[in-house]
């Protein structure tokens, strides 16, 4: 045995990727043979492992075992072809290997001087998919504005949040604390995503001060009521401080008029921060970009989620803006021990000051692989094949009476409902993910329970679509 045996040699590791390597092919192949739900119950999975770590090393052989008695029944297949629920979590061949890569460089991206790899990757890998998805000049590196990877886009939307608030302080709610934040009011639309109200706690402005706004008969943010909330709240003597538009909506991905919006924001003083976690992968398609992208240069803030149906593996989302000082100002502390001379010198980012966290994974060599290997051209043509394949369940129940769309499909994710009501989109709920084969989840609309059927999952096909709508329409 080694007399260092934390280490491992680089021919020990290559011969344990070699074994490992098996069981990732199988997993990658069998996606369509198992269960797509894990038909695990509650505590099986934690019983199976034992309750202390082992004090001496265990051979990988062992362990590739265990991954597959104990942790593969306990797995859901993301990647099934049937996976149509929540959204899409793709991760495609190459994101995988740039994830290994990166691993494998060790790098932590909390300064340019940390890492300048990790920094200026990062940097044009925003440029990168800014140009692609046709967002304005305003996001570009090099100005006032730029991009970053974020974890989430719930981490997203919180530091924009903190960002708008001290914009609208003049940064004394970081010195002073919640009583600054008083009278500070957020917005967002009925069908928004619940990280908004989250980050309304956290940041300080309280979810009571977070306004729902009303939709309109496809669920879109009415303007008009926007406008008349923050009047209301400003000649009440509150500061309309910052407020999300939606670009593919959770529930039923309705697509917010982000430039009337922006026009409402803007007379008002509140920062607009736009949110397409899902859709914005759609952008890369020039069939789709213009509706996605709408209003964009109207935008303080603009963030989408590639390590969905992009496929960047979780977890990178990218968040662009429009001024980056604000968001700077708000998250930069100077300790001494950070201090460094290209820091100083004011010619380099150091990431760590646009988010909440220190350190920092190299999420940019995923992106930088993943576009590299398969291109821009491919992902467009994903996201047209996907749409398409919706527009197939589409038609497919649209010629059946008792089935109906509860909103207009909007790109791959259609929301279907049983003209007789709850009870009867249950049951065809129930009856979908009782098939190994399925998976699809729910959200409630004008207040009835809908049936969400998002298509994405990288190995999804026709055939699989075709399949999906013969058993729903069997199940009627």
């Amino acid at each position: 045995m080694s007399a260092r045996p934390w280490r491992r040699s680089p021919e020990d590791f290559a011969a344990d990727i070699e074994q490992a390597i098996g069981w990732m092919v199988r997993h990658m192949g069998d996606a369509s043979e198992r269960s797509v739900w894990s038909r695990a119950q509650p505590g099986e999975v934690g019983s199976k492992i034992p309750k202390t770590p082992p004090s001496e090393p265990e051979p990988l052989k062992d362990v590739l075992r265990d991954m597959q008695k104990i942790i593969e029944p306990g797995l859901v297949r993301w990647d099934a072809p049937g996976w149509m629920a929540w959204f899409p979590s793709n991760s495609h061949p190459d994101a995988m290997l740039g994830d290994l890569l990166a691993s494998v460089a060790a790098q932590q991206g909390m300064l340019w001087t940390s890492s300048p790899a990790c920094t200026e990757l990062e940097t044009r890998m925003l440029e990168w998919l800014r140009t692609a998805m046709g967002l304005p000049v305003c996001f570009a590196e090099g100005g006032l504005g730029g991009g970053v990877i974020q974890d989430t886009a719930s981490s997203a939307v919180l530091a924009c949040m903190i960002a708008a608030r001290d914009r609208a302080t003049q940064s004394r709610a970081t010195r002073e604390g919640g009583s600054a934040c008083g009278g500070l009011v957020a917005y967002a639309s009925e069908q928004s995503h619940s990280s908004v109200l989250k980050a309304t706690g956290i940041c300080g402005i309280g979810r009571d001060n977070l306004r729902l706004v009303p939709t309109d008969d496809e669920f879109r943010m009415d303007a008009d009521s926007l406008s008349e909330m923050m009047k209301r709240d400003m000649a009440a003597g509150r500061q309309p401080c910052f407020c999300v538009a939606t670009v593919g909506t959770t529930g039923c991905g309705a697509i917010d008029p982000v430039a009337a919006i922006a026009e409402v924001c803007r007379s008002h003083g509140a920062w607009l921060h736009v949110d397409a976690a899902w859709a914005g992968t759609a952008a890369l398609s020039s069939r789709h970009r213009n509706t996605i992208v709408a209003g964009a240069s109207e935008a303080d803030s603009w963030t989408f989620n590639p390590h969905k149906w992009m496929g960047a593996s979780f977890d990178c989302s990218c968040l662009w803006l429009a001024d980056s000082r604000p968001l700077i100002d708000a998250m930069s502390i100077e300790p001494e021990y950070l201090r460094n001379a290209a820091t100083d010198g004011g010619d380099v980012i150091d990431y760590r000051d646009w988010h909440i966290q220190l350190g920092r994974r190299f999420r940019a060599m995923k992106l930088w692989v993943l576009l590299r290997r398969t291109g821009v051209s491919a992902l467009a043509n994903m996201v047209d094949f996907h749409v398409s394949l919706a527009k197939t369940i589409e038609q497919h129940l649209g010629a059946h009476p008792k089935l109906e769309l509860a909103a207009p499909r909007s790109l791959s994710l259609l929301c279907i409902r049983h003209v007789d009501g709850d009870a009867a989109t249950q049951q065809l709920l129930d009856a979908v993910n009782a098939d190994d084969r399925f998976a699809v989840t729910h959200c409630t609309l004008d207040g009835r329970l809908v049936m969400r059927v998002a298509i994405g999952a990288l190995s999804t096909e026709l055939a699989d679509v075709e399949t999906f709508s013969e058993y729903l329409l069997a199940a009627m």
